[in-house]
């Protein structure tokens, strides 16, 4: 195994060199390119005897294994598995538990490769990072060159759990905290349509110009799970980041639907308000375009005059003559004076911040439904949950990728076998690299020399 190791070190140290040594100029892309192609190569190479060192260990390791029931069933039993460094091939051993009759791969559950897995956990996180923003099909060419298939892709989504934020360690104190409720409308693979609930919850917005940004946002969505969970998930976060007693009211901004509504059982102190782009959509479709008529419906709701805007609408209704027209005027005075609480707080200055249609699209129709695409259903639970976990700034990492199968502990005997090789390389073989000891010095021989006698392997 020594041998083997020292023989992969020269062989990329001599194509490195050799790449630079010729009398041609190299150009910075053919730099980078040509470099990345045999260290990647040359890490693929040193992995593999990594791994079947461990194989090897494993089987040498007798008395352990007789303990746990393991007996050898197989050699030499080819692995591919796609890494950051491109597709790794190892081989391995195939055991037999003579105590519980499984058949299992020891190294792969060492070294926590999981069965039948194409991919190694930091691709997968790769994969699902991505495919947060574009297609199935787009992350694996972004990540794999698109050598790993969309079907795989979907499986990692649908693999990921404990996707949480972090709450501050110190708890804000502020007065005012705005919580918005919206959904998005999804296309289902069967041809059906559905919702996707999103709660965001924040402490202002600060403007910039004509822009505004919502100060310590932070997003909740899913799908399939039910309202009562979702926003017992948005009060734990509000209660765990912020200040009880410092606050004064959290106003709730939404269409006034009931799902939306259900949020004051859980929100102490929250008053609800009617969201304006809702409201403005639906007094621009009464109003057929009449400025001035439009203008006096926004002043009567403004002003939270009740009297005012029945006027209004009785005649609005009165000079409308297809019964059609006189419903849709009927249906809008029923939605605002149903919702008039939400109207009235108009009145208070600091319940003005409300973007809910802003973070649907943000948040959620960006990947979900503003492309024509359809959805299963555990999916599209698995990418909304993403969506607000990347938008709220979170990073999918490998522990993030379900493991289903136990680890297999080696003993510190079995493992310092292995590790004892390589060490013997970097301190005692590497130093006596003949291509290192001769030849024209220059910058990228004192470099390599550095790195030889430090004792460390690149």
């Amino acid at each position: 195994m020594n041998n083997i190791i020292q023989q992969i070190c020269e062989n990329y140290i001599s194509e490195v060199l050799d790449f630079f040594g010729g009398r041609e100029l190299r150009k910075i892309d053919e730099i980078e390119k040509n470099l990345k192609e045999k260290t990647d190569k040359y890490l693929r190479e040193i992995i593999k005897v990594y791994l079947e060192g461990i194989d090897e260990a494993i089987a040498q390791d007798k008395v352990n294994r007789a303990k746990k029931g393991y007996v050898v069933e197989r050699k030499a039993d080819k692995r591919e598995i796609y890494t950051v460094f491109g597709n790794l091939e190892f081989n391995r051993r195939y055991y037999k538990n003579k105590l519980y009759g499984q058949y299992e791969y020891l190294l792969d559950k060492a070294v926590g490769i999981e069965n039948y897995d194409r991919v190694s956990g930091t691709v997968s996180a790769a994969l699902v990072e991505y495919a947060t923003e574009v297609s199935y099909q787009k992350s694996s060419k972004y990540v794999c060159n698109g050598d790993i298939s969309r079907q795989t892709v979907k499986n990692k989504i649908r693999q990921v759990e404990g996707l949480k934020i972090e709450a501050p360690k110190e708890k804000i104190k502020v007065k005012y905290i705005h919580v918005e409720a919206d959904e998005d409308h999804v296309s289902l693979q069967d041809g059906t349509n559905t919702i996707v609930p999103l709660i965001s919850i924040h402490e202002g917005i600060v403007r910039n110009g004509k822009r505004g940004k919502c100060i310590n946002i932070h997003h909740i969505s899913s799908y399939g799970k039910s309202i009562d969970e979702l926003w017992q998930q948005a009060a734990e976060w509000i209660y765990t980041c912020y200040d009880e007693d410092s606050i004064e009211k959290i106003y709730l901004h939404g269409d006034g639907a009931a799902w939306i509504k259900k949020g004051l059982e859980y929100l102490p102190k929250s008053y609800f308000v009617l969201d304006k782009y809702h409201l403005n959509q639906a007094l621009k479709e009464v109003s057929c375009g009449d400025e001035m008529l439009c203008a006096k419906l926004k002043d009567a709701i403004d002003e939270a005059d009740k009297e005012y805007f029945k006027q209004l609408c009785r005649e609005i209704r009165s000079r409308t003559e297809s019964e059609s027209g006189k419903e849709k005027i009927e249906r809008l005075r029923r939605y605002i004076l149903k919702n008039w609480e939400g109207v009235a707080i108009y009145q208070d200055y600091n319940s003005m911040g409300s973007n809910t249609e802003g973070h649907i699209s943000h948040v959620l129709s960006y990947r979900l439904s503003s492309r024509p695409m359809g959805w299963s259903r555990s999916g599209l639970r698995s990418m909304a949950e993403l969506r607000a976990y990347h938008c709220n700034g979170g990073i999918v990492e490998s522990k993030h990728i379900k493991k289903t199968q136990d680890s297999y502990r080696l003993t510190k005997k079995t493992l310092v076998q292995v590790t004892s090789s390589f060490k013997k390389v970097s301190r005692e073989r590497l130093n006596n690299i003949t291509v290192l000891n001769y030849g024209k010095v220059s910058q990228l021989s004192r470099l390599l020399k550095n790195v030889r006698n430090s004792g460390y392997i690149f």
